[in-house]
């Protein structure tokens, strides 16, 4: 009886095996990536898609889809097949923000994407010259109260300017918007001066925090930032709902089987444990994230009615 038993266990253990081996169809896989080549998003989808490969036997090959605020990839990967051959590296920006600030938009995330793995988090950083006289937010404001147009900053991404208009709302201050196309061609004339500030993520800019090029003026997270103790949060500088992060996270179409949603995630987590991806996300200025694959979608759940309800109070909207 033991013996049959112990062959009934074996064999459904082998059946279990086989459907999770085949819940991915065969060939390769794609993982988007909503901006150019080079920048903090590609570099981490470019580090999951070997690790993730290495996990499932397979190779992920790294597609840049840049353009319209990743309204490109996005619109892309929704009219992907749920096959699971498809998958999205996904920031703060384009899963949360540009649904809360645009009128037309080509996706609705909680419609047409589902959540596969958390990959990592950071909070957000406001950015001034090294040699500014500004050592605060509190000398941010006081600057901006004194006329309007004292205070510019730095806008390169939808993220960048939904900080700062959250800032100016419950500051009671106007400050000047000065726009860019993208982070990289921002910092030259935040590193001269040309413009006051920016509020970024660490991913973008903390080589040149480290370089002594920029100073952090605060955090956005609730706590103090273990990668940067000494920098006092928002929060603790008089504004106890100014909590912001910025996150990634890889997606595929909705309508994925679930089977096929755990094995991806499952290589996720897998690659993520890699001490190497540990250091490098790191290195770059972020955190390797922890969600399980139930909070994960939750949490970007949270996030988008959490930006929705920013974007009201700053009063930004866009066509």
């Amino acid at each position: 009886m033991i013996r049959k038993l112990f062959g009934v266990f074996l064999m459904s253990g082998a059946c279990l095996g086989a459907a999770t081996a085949q819940a991915l169809p065969d060939g390769p896989l794609r993982m988007l990536v909503p901006f150019s080549a080079g920048g903090s998003t590609d570099i981490l989808a470019r580090l999951m898609a070997k690790e993730m490969g290495d996990a499932l036997g397979r190779t992920i090959v790294v597609e840049n889809k840049p353009g319209a605020e990743g309204f490109i990839a996005a619109r892309d990967l929704k009219n992907a097949a749920p096959d699971g051959r498809t998958i999205m590296m996904v920031t703060t920006s384009v899963y949360a923000i540009n649904p809360a600030i645009f009128t037309n938009i080509p996706y609705k995330p909680s419609e047409d994407f589902s959540t596969i793995s958390m990959v990592a988090s950071s909070p957000n950083v406001f950015l001034a010259p090294a040699d500014s006289a500004l050592g605060s937010i509190g000398d941010l404001v006081k600057s901006a109260g004194v006329k309007p147009d004292n205070i510019s900053y730095a806008t390169g991404a939808t993220m960048h300017l939904l900080n700062a208009k959250w800032l100016e709302s419950m500051s009671k201050t106007q400050m000047v918007s000065v726009p860019y196309k993208g982070s990289a061609a921002a910092y030259p004339d935040l590193v001269s001066g040309r413009v006051e500030y920016m509020v970024d993520q660490p991913l973008s800019s903390m080589a040149l925090i480290k370089e002594g090029k920029l100073k952090v003026l605060a955090v956005t997270s609730q706590d103090r930032w273990s990668q940067l103790p000494d920098v006092p949060t928002v929060v603790e500088q008089g504004f106890p709902d100014f909590v912001t992060t910025s996150w990634w996270a890889i997606l595929a179409p909705n309508g994925t089987p679930e089977a096929t949603a755990k094995q991806l995630y499952d290589a996720a987590q897998q690659a993520l444990q890699n001490s190497e991806i540990k250091a490098r996300v790191q290195q770059l200025g972020a955190d390797v994230s922890a969600f399980s694959f139930e909070d994960g979608r939750k949490f970007t759940a949270a996030e988008l009615e959490k930006w929705h309800s920013i974007a009201k109070d700053a009063g930004v909207k866009m066509d």
